[in-house]
C-alpha cells in the first residue's frame, strides 16, 4: 500500500529534500506540500492523506505553528498520524510534542531518509524518534531542564515564540489568548527561571534548546 503524505516546512531546501527522500522510499507518495501552517491546514481539508509531516517552527499565518498547530491537527483529524521535523533539542519540549499527539519526532540534523522510516512507523501506529532525540531523553530525561522548574506547556510555547521575535500582541493573536494572559505567562516563566531581563530569556531558551 502506498502511503499518501503531506509535508510542510518553511525552508524550500528542506521541503525539497524531504520530498526526494520520501519518494525514493518507493512506498510513499507526497500528495501535497505546504510552506506554513495556513497552507498545511488548507491542504489537509482538501486532500486525503495517511500521514502528515510538519516542521515545528514555521513563523507566520493565522494558524501558527508549534504546539498550537499540532493541537489543531489532532483536534480536526484525530486519526491522522503526525510526524514532526524539528531542531529543538530540549527533552521537556520534545516530550510535550509527544504528549500533544506527535507520533514521530525527526531531528532535522539527521539524514532525511529517517523521515520515510518515521512515516512508516506512524502509519502503523508506532512511535518513532531520531537517534539524536532518543539520546536527549536517555541522557537527561524530561526532568533535567524545563520541567525542573515546572514551566507549563503554555509557558514554554510563549517563551519559544517570544525569543523567536514575536511581540506579546502577536503571540496573543497567534495562540488565541488575551494580551494580559500571554504577558502573565511570560512573566511567570521568567520568574520560575530566575530571569529578570528579556536578553537573558533569549539566551536561556537557546542554550536549553527551547528555541529552534
Amino acid at each position: 500500500m502506498v502511503l499518501r503524505t503531506i509535508i510542510a516546512d518553511d525552508h524550500p531546501v528542506v521541503l525539497m529534500g524531504a520530498r526526494a527522500a520520501l519518494e525514493a522510499a518507493g512506498d510513499i507518495e507526497v500528495v501535497g506540500e505546504a510552506a506554513n501552517g495556513d497552507q498545511l491546514v488548507d491542504l489537509l481539508a482538501s486532500r486525503p492523506c495517511d500521514v502528515v509531516v510538519t516542521d515545528f517552527s514555521m513563523p507566520g499565518g493565522r494558524h501558527g505553528d508549534g504546539l498550537s498547530l499540532i493541537d489543531l491537527i489532532r483536534r480536526r483529524y484525530p486519526r491522522l498520524p503526525v510526524v514532526v521535523l524539528t531542531m529543538v533539542n530540549n527533552p521537556a519540549v520534545l516530550q510535550t510534542m509527544r504528549s500533544r499527539g506527535a507520533l514521530g519526532l525527526c531531528d532535522k540534523r539527521a539524514p532525511l531518509k529517517e523521515v520515510a522510516v518515521a512515516v512508516r512507523y506512524a502509519a502503523s501506529g508506532r512511535a518513532y524518534m531520531s537517534d539524536t532525540i532518543r539520546r536527549q531523553f536517555d541522557a537527561g530525561g524530561v526532568q533535567s531542564t524545563v520541567d525542573a522548574v515546572r514551566l507549563s506547556a503554555r509557558e514554554i510555547e510563549v517563551v519559544r515564540l517570544y525569543v523567536g521575535g514575536m511581540s506579546i500582541s502577536q503571540i496573543a493573536e497567534r495562540l488565541s489568548r488575551s494580551v494580559k494572559t500571554v504577558s502573565r505567562q511570560k512573566r511567570d516563566a521568567m520568574r520560575k527561571l530566575g530571569i529578570d531581563h528579556d536578553s537573558r530569556l533569549s539566551e536561556y531558551a537557546r542554550e536549553r534548546g527551547i528555541a529552534s
